[in-house]
């Protein structure tokens, strides 16, 4: 992909790009990822390059480096047998099928967590973001946002009412969904417990959906 944009381009790249996408797509599914690169074709990342203004080839590098930044952080974790948290690998196999894109959101929830420089505002967010994006999905709302689409789920009130408060804990909550002007209190406490909560949500409102049954 770098050589591409930037200085190193050859004939042969095109074909051995998409035959190798394939096949990375491949071993990420079976491994239980989703592949954060989007650019199917050179020629389709080269016109990304152009629409988003990434001028210079250190941008193009930069944008590239980043691509599979969270995927390798998190082999490299599994390659140091470092436990993940328990209900994080429940959820990410319920992002299955159709839901396979927020897999990718769903590990920076967990990557902002344990990264060298951990992020809980940002963990927090992608937590319960990816609540909001499986929602989205199974219910075909693609425009529509948690607080509004939970309530065609069916789920009982009493469960309704904690997820619906969740969401409405990381929009009020300075730098979660929004900015804020006084410095955070969150820890990583709150961000694991967001990313234990928003797991379940997960789990359970995927086998609403898709199954019907709330113990699936």
């Amino acid at each position: 992909m770098v050589a591409f944009v930037t200085d190193g381009r050859t004939p042969d790249q095109p074909a051995a790009y998409r035959e190798l996408y394939a096949e990375v797509t491949l071993g990420l599914e079976e491994a239980k990822y989703a592949n954060p690169n989007p650019h199917k074709s050179l020629e389709v990342f080269w016109a990304f390059c152009k629409l988003q203004q990434l001028g210079t080839y250190s941008d193009r590098r930069a944008y590239v480096d980043q691509l599979y930044a969270d995927v390798l952080l998190d082999l490299k974790r599994v390659q140091r047998h470092v436990p993940s948290p328990k209900k994080w690998k429940k959820a990410n196999e319920a992002l299955n099928d159709e839901l396979s894109p927020v897999r990718a959101q769903w590990l920076k929830a967990k990557n902002f967590i344990y990264s060298p420089s951990p992020d809980y505002e940002n963990s927090i967010k992608e937590s319960i973001s990816a609540v909001e994006s499986s929602l989205m999905v199974l219910l075909s709302e693609p425009n529509g946002s948690l607080g509004k689409i939970i309530k065609n789920v069916g789920l009982d009130p009493d469960i309704e009412r904690l997820v619906s408060q969740a969401y409405g804990f990381a929009s009020n909550k300075a730098f979660v969904r929004h900015g804020g002007t006084t410095a955070s209190t969150l820890t990583r406490l709150e961000a694991e417990f967001f990313l234990e909560f928003a797991a379940t949500c997960i789990v359970y409102i995927t086998a609403k959906l898709k199954h019907g049954k709330a113990d699936a």
